[in-house]
């Protein structure tokens, strides 16, 4: 039987918003840190969004969101070529489901 209504999941996805402090990745052997640029809640998922404008360039991987205790909570482990035109968003995207414990 689920017991978290819509608004006990909401309350979890804004802790999760919440806690976040920013986005690192690594480019050209480098880590870089950068703000988050957005994050949405709709029902159940949160999408939370790095976005790495004309100024960044060259190799880039690894994009992770770190929490304000500076730890590792999510890692994209994409690698591309960012190139100085464009810029790149990279959604981390994540629904909340209760899972019925046997």
């Amino acid at each position: 039987m689920k017991t978290l209504t819509p608004i006990g999941i909401e309350k979890q996805l804004i802790r999760m918003r919440d806690s976040l402090s920013h986005a690192t990745y690594m480019r050209d052997g480098q880590k870089e840190q950068t703000e988050i640029f957005k994050t949405e809640i709709n029902q159940d998922t949160i999408r939370i969004f790095v976005y790495l404008d004309d100024t960044v360039l060259g190799n880039v991987k690894n994009i992770s969101l770190v929490d304000k205790d500076g730890d590792v909570i999510a890692l994209a482990n994409r690698e591309f070529i960012k190139p100085r035109t464009k810029g790149l968003y990279s959604v981390f995207a994540y629904k909340f489901v209760e899972v019925e414990a046997v």
